[in-house]
């Protein structure tokens, strides 16, 4: 498990690395947001809701956390989807939403990885600590999540269970390790099967393999090909 990534079992070689400039993993936009040209624009309303394991742990010890180790530094706030979820609010004025279990996970790397994996092949739905009360008066939904096992955590799916998407954008954005986006995006739209799901965007460990300037403009180029 990267930080904010629980991709590949740790016997399966790791995907080769990216380059040394560790460009993000971004796929180009369509541009549903942009009005028709001379149509009425239509103000519509952003919810930005995320998972990071950050704000689904504890850490009874944050000194002793290694931020230099690949295994630990997500551990700590803010995670990696936290801030790119927050450069998101900065530039559409969203609303954020942590998805948050009720059953925390472990700070342990290796415990972690457990029962990450053990949810994956349950296709298990962990229970939320919190819900939005107001979905409905959402019309655009930013999904940031890390990938777990080549896909998203399943709490990020109980978050999807929850809710009536039928007329609303979700916008995909992750943090990950090495595998890049993996099967999130196509594990998304599976479960949304008649609700538009845009391209994403995917930042290698930002502040670690990606620089942090690198990362935010990333995330910005990305939002500017929807209207923000």
């Amino acid at each position: 498990m990267e930080p904010e990534d629980i991709s590949l079992p740790p016997q399966t070689p790791e995907v080769p690395a990216q380059s040394e400039e560790n460009v993000p993993v971004t796929t180009e936009p369509e541009n549903p947001l942009v009005p028709p040209e001379n149509a009425e624009e239509k103000s519509t309303k952003t919810l930005i809701a995320y998972f990071t394991w950050a704000e689904n742990t504890v850490v009874d010890d944050p000194s002793a956390v290694d931020v230099d180790a690949t295994t630990s530094a997500s551990v700590l706030a803010p995670g990696h989807v936290a801030q790119m979820a927050a450069w998101i609010q900065a530039k559409t004025g969203g609303d954020l939403f942590s998805i948050i279990t009720a059953d925390p996970y472990s700070s342990d790397y290796d415990e972690c990885l457990d029962r990450a994996a053990d949810e994956k092949a349950d296709n298990a739905r962990p229970i939320l600590s919190g819900s939005v009360g107001n979905m409905d008066e959402y019309d655009v939904v930013f999904l940031g999540y890390p990938d777990w096992w080549a896909t998203c955590p399943m709490a990020v799916f109980t978050f999807l269970d929850s809710y009536d998407f039928t007329g609303k954008m979700v916008i995909p954005f992750c943090a990950h390790g090495t595998s890049g986006l993996a099967s999130s995006v196509r594990d998304i739209r599976a479960a949304l099967p008649d609700v538009t799901v845009l391209d994403a965007v995917g930042v290698q460990r930002p502040g670690m393999d990606t620089p942090l300037s690198t990362a935010q403009d990333t995330v910005e180029t990305w939002l500017e090909g929807f209207a923000y």
